[in-house]
């Protein structure tokens, strides 16, 4: 053996370990820049999407806006027409146009929600109803920016009666209708729970309650009750009829042909216990229940405190003239500014107060009505075929001094 083929061993074990040493670096280093590409697409930030009833909406650049706190908010008029609302700028009922671009209102087949910029109250007004109009509140005000109506993501659900979830995951914002929803859970819900087979009401005034995670809810043998969104009981199947009250978040309840009011909290005694042959909403500012009892009628308020005693032949004015239009109750009646409810006794019309239950005016009227003059509602009594303003007939009984007949 020469000396060189000596140096040539020498050196192949040498340059093995170089090619092995490369081999395993480029390893390294592939996994390496793998994982930094892992780790910088879990970083990179989704673009925001939007879906309404699970159909992709396009957002633009004023559909979404933040506000300096970091609150979301949605562009209602753009939101409108996606959740089966018409969008109208101004007041409802008010024909005057609203230059300043503060008020606007959502109306359908069902009822009108009001807004106004700056505030967090809202207002919804049934259209199947002639009761005053209900008022809710909301976490943040409605918000104007560039000249569009802003609500914020986090009150839709009670201000639009919609259900809103936000998947950070997928940085999507889902909306779903009260409609959309009720058509899904009926095919979705189980038959079967606790054993009896479930049946999803589809009465608007129930539908609202999806808003509020429960769900009005029938068995086979037709009794009503409620669960959550996650199918447990709230209230048993045990009526025979049930009314979702979406201000007071009560439910009007019968059973055996007799009426109550119970309350959504667990382990409650019934707000109005089930003695009434009739009861419902008569007022919702303030709140209050009409119950009828042998026949005649009377009040209870909100916590089930009786208010004006059954005596009545019945509540309101139903008026059919073309000009005049009926009234259950008046808000802010006179210098006093009470809250009062026309009551009838033996054809004759009254005034009750709904604050404390004392009588304003005696039933010795022949109506009390309204009418809409120039874009504002006036209130107005009719006594031995003379037409009289409310307001001046409220002076007269309390001074004695106005000669009605003028």
């Amino acid at each position: 053996m020469t000396l060189l083929d000596q140096e040539v061993k020498k050196e192949e074990p040498k340059g093995k370990k170089i090619v092995l040493f490369l081999l395993i670096f480029a390893i390294i280093l592939l996994i390496a820049i793998i994982a930094i590409m892992i780790i910088f697409g879990a970083n990179q930030t989704k673009p925001l999407t939007l879906s309404i009833n699970g159909s992709n909406i396009t957002i633009d650049n004023d559909f979404l806006i933040t506000d300096a706190n970091g609150i979301n908010y949605i562009s209602i008029q753009k939101l409108s027409k996606s959740i089966g609302y018409d969008y109208l700028t101004g007041e409802y009922k008010q024909y005057n146009e609203d230059t300043t671009n503060t008020k606007c209102y959502l109306q359908n087949d069902n009822q009108v929600i009001q807004f106004e910029v700056d505030t967090n109250k809202i207002y919804k007004t049934l259209l199947d109803s002639n009761l005053d109009y209900e008022e809710y509140e909301l976490k943040n005000k409605i918000l104007q920016s560039n000249g569009i109506i802003y609500i914020a993501l986090e009150d839709i659900n009670v201000g639009l009666n919609v259900v809103c979830a936000y998947s950070e995951q997928n940085n999507n914002i889902s909306i779903s209708t009260i409609e959309n929803l009720t058509e899904g859970y009926k095919t979705s819900l189980p038959q079967q729970i606790n054993n009896e087979q479930a049946i999803i009401s589809d009465e608007f005034s129930n539908q609202k309650a999806i808003s509020y995670n429960m769900l009005v809810v029938s068995n086979e043998n037709q009794k009503w009750g409620v669960i959550d969104t996650n199918l447990n009981t709230i209230i048993g199947n045990k009526y025979s009829s049930m009314e979702f009250v979406e201000v007071a978040k009560t439910f009007i309840v019968s059973d055996d042909n007799k009426y109550g009011v119970i309350s959504i909290e667990p382990n409650t005694k019934p707000i109005i216990d089930l003695n009434y042959e009739e009861v419902k909403v008569i007022n919702n500012s303030p709140l209050c229940y009409q119950v009828k009892l042998a026949g005649k009628y009377g009040v209870i308020d909100k916590d089930g405190k009786p208010i004006i005693n059954n005596v009545y032949d019945s509540m309101g004015y139903d008026s059919q003239n073309t000009t005049e239009e009926s009234i259950v109750a008046i808000k802010d009646l006179g210098k006093d500014k009470v809250n009062a409810l026309v009551v009838c006794k033996g054809g004759k019309y009254g005034l009750m107060s709904l604050d404390d239950g004392s009588k304003i005016a005696d039933c010795t009227l022949d109506k009390i009505y309204a009418k809409t003059e120039n874009g504002e509602k006036k209130y107005y009594i009719q006594l031995q075929e003379k037409e009289v303003s409310l307001d001046r007939y409220i002076e007269y009984i309390n001074t004695t001094t106005v000669d009605v007949g003028q």
